[in-house]
């Protein structure tokens, strides 16, 4: 099916690599966010294309799932990201003798990191029973990216995500919602 669509192939990188895809909006989205960000994929059975990639086409975007169709050829769900971020992990500096170097601070562990930032609503919150009440964003990003739950850290201070410019805290990351993708929690930043 996918060779009888010429016409409507994009071209369009897998993580870098260079590919094509068709692409289609989610057409039984009832939602602004199901409307706007929601979009779907077709990959021809060559392509490397897997959950959790990132495909840039005019925008950026995260293959959340992928199913094969009966001629091999590779169907995905894809979401439009929105947010690029900053995971910064709070640290201590230490010389060569292993002595503190002045105050532990927070330095960046990933920088530039796109993804799915959503803000959470009461309608939100009754569609997914598993939100924590202090959840105030949830982001979806490549499994990639560095950023632990908090009794992940080696230190009893969570790490924090900064969103233009604003800092929130971890307080979840969920790694087996969505294949290859973490989906987080964050909460208004205490520190």
């Amino acid at each position: 099916m996918f060779k009888d669509f010429a016409h409507r192939h994009s071209p369009c990188t897998v993580n870098g690599e260079p590919d094509v895809v068709i692409l289609s909006r989610e057409t039984k989205a009832t939602t602004v966010i199901g409307k706007e960000y929601m979009y779907n994929g077709m990959f021809s059975s060559k392509s490397s294309v897997k959950p959790g990639d990132i495909v840039q086409n005019e925008s950026p975007y995260l293959v959340q799932t992928l199913r094969t169709t009966t001629e091999k050829d590779k169907y995905c769900s894809l979401i439009k990201t929105n947010a690029s971020i900053e995971v910064q992990r709070y640290q201590q500096s230490y010389d060569s003798n292993d002595n503190p170097i002045g105050d532990p601070e927070f330095v960046p562990a990933a920088v530039d990191v796109v993804c799915f930032a959503q803000y959470v609503t009461a309608q939100l919150k009754q569609q997914e029973p598993g939100l924590l009440p202090s959840t105030v964003f949830v982001l979806q990003l490549q499994t990639t990216v560095d950023v632990k739950r908090p009794e992940e850290t080696s230190t009893a201070i969570p790490d924090r995500i900064v969103i233009g410019g604003k800092t929130y805290q971890v307080d979840e990351v969920d790694r087996m919602k969505y294949p290859n993708l973490l989906h987080v929690q964050l909460s208004e930043d205490r520190r």
